[in-house]
């Protein structure tokens, strides 16, 4: 079975993108996209760079016809074959013809093999078009003409939406657009996703149960540790037995998944997020969820996050005692992170000497042993903390939050809420609005594969 052939696109890509291909005279206009790559096990993924529209001055438009002079194009696609970058042809069809016309065929096999012969080693090219609600729907084009559907296009702004191949295009087409949450068609569309997962451990375990029983079609998840007795009580679905045979934590998720015999496939990497093998892995998914403790772990999410073009949500918890024991502040945070948006960096919740700190300790191993990892509570020295409540707390917000971006269950705008941090201690909720877009990650925005990978030299071959 070949390998699925995706896109996808920022939410403020798409806005662009219908602006100049709608202008409101009812005749078709076009764009073309560079995007990076990700040559991935289950998926080629096709990520926006660059959006180029074709200005109208040198197209021929009709209603159901647009030409240009390829002469248009020579810089742009020498400017592609420089970077390795796939090139997307976008049309509108004003009108309601929702699939490729037969001029689109002609056009297609005409445009695409000199595509492939200029861009030399980049496989995937593609045509897209674009209703006038914003829907869309592809197919990759080869050097020889052969058509192959996109098998899903996703749109990731302050919403997820995701467009599939199948059934036949509709308005409805989209995830979460003409579905009722909660109900069977949800759980049916949930199939049809991966959620990766870094930590499997307090918040992380908790928040894999969700997953499973929300009924994702796949589960990657990604942790090196093993079970302690010290952490039996709150990692969920681990027994004594996993501790006195320290088995690894994301065994424990796949098993627990696999046993609730619903059809999940879990994909369980033992290994340290940041390395290769890991962040290959996670990029196979549609969304990102992370319960990790350390600073370079957040970065390493939120590079993933950008580079991918992946929504990421992020939990944290959070309790502060006085020198007394006497709790002063029990704090949970939630944190959806879109491509191209504010980041866990440009949001303060890590900082770039915390970062580099996290890789000292894990680059020697001697200081590395010597560690002492922040507590889940400050102030109290506490190896088995009781914070199994609080931990099902901030995973069931994360779980919502996911559900609230696909399905649109809040009745406020989702920009509104990029972080949602409540203090269970004064019963104190707090939503903080998506905020400017973050200069470090707007550079890696679609890089997919390129090297060095995600912007780090340590992940390069």
């Amino acid at each position: 079975m070949s390998r699925l052939i995706t896109l996808t696109l920022t939410g403020q890509q798409r806005d662009h993108l219908k602006a100049h291909l709608f202008p409101g005279d009812g005749k078709e206009a076009a764009a073309l996209i560079l995007c990076g790559q990700h040559d991935g096990t289950s998926r080629h993924r096709l990520l926006a760079r660059e959006v180029h529209p074709v200005p109208y001055a040198v197209c021929d438009r009709r209603a159901d016809f647009i030409s240009w002079p390829v002469e248009w194009m020579d810089d742009l696609v020498d400017h592609a074959a420089a970077k390795h970058l796939s090139i997307v042809k976008v049309h509108s069809h004003p009108g309601e013809y929702d699939r490729f016309s037969p001029a689109d065929d002609v056009s297609d096999r005409r445009l695409f093999p000199g595509i492939h012969a200029l861009v030399d080693g980049v496989a995937v090219h593609a045509s897209v078009v674009m209703m006038p609600t914003g829907a869309l729907f592809g197919r990759s084009v080869d050097a020889y003409g052969t058509f192959e559907p996109l098998e899903r296009i996703s749109v990731i702004g302050d919403d997820i939406e995701i467009y599939f191949d199948d059934p036949p295009r509709t308005t409805s087409d989209m995830v979460g657009r003409a579905t009722s949450a909660f109900g069977r068609q949800m759980t049916a569309e949930m199939a049809r996703l991966t959620a990766a997962l870094a930590g499997a451990s307090g918040t992380g375990s908790i928040l894999n149960e969700a997953l499973g029983r929300l009924g994702f079609g796949k589960i990657i998840s990604v942790d090196p540790q093993k079970a302690e007795r010290k952490n039996l009580n709150r990692v969920v679905n681990a027994t004594a037995r996993d501790a006195a045979h320290e088995t690894r934590k994301v065994e424990i998720a796949s098993r627990a998944v696999r046993a609730m015999g619903l059809g999940t496939e879990t994909v369980p990497i033992p290994e340290d997020l940041v390395s290769r093998k890991s962040v290959l892995a996670i990029a196979e998914a549609d969304v990102l969820v992370g319960g990790v403790d350390s600073a370079e772990g957040r970065d390493v999410m939120s590079r993933i996050c950008a580079a991918y073009m992946i929504p990421y949500i992020d939990m944290g918890v959070r309790i502060h005692a006085l020198s007394d024991g006497t709790i002063d502040a029990i704090e949970v945070v939630v944190h959806y992170l879109k491509p191209g948006g504010s980041s866990l960096l440009s949001r303060e919740a890590y900082t770039v000497e915390q970062v580099a700190a996290d890789a000292l300790r894990r680059q020697n191993p001697a200081l590395y042993a010597e560690r002492v990892r922040e507590k889940y509570i400050r102030g109290a020295d506490e190896e088995m903390p009781a914070v199994i409540s609080i931990n099902m707390t901030v995973a069931a917000m994360a779980a919502n939050e996911l559900l609230a971006r696909l399905y649109r269950t809040r009745n406020q705008p989702n920009a509104a809420y990029a972080i949602t941090r409540i203090n269970l201690a004064e019963n104190e909720i707090e939503s903080v609005a998506e905020g400017a877009p973050c200069p470090v990650m707007a550079k890696l925005v679609g890089r997919g594969d390129a090297g060095p990978l995600l912007g780090l030299p340590e992940l390069s071959l």
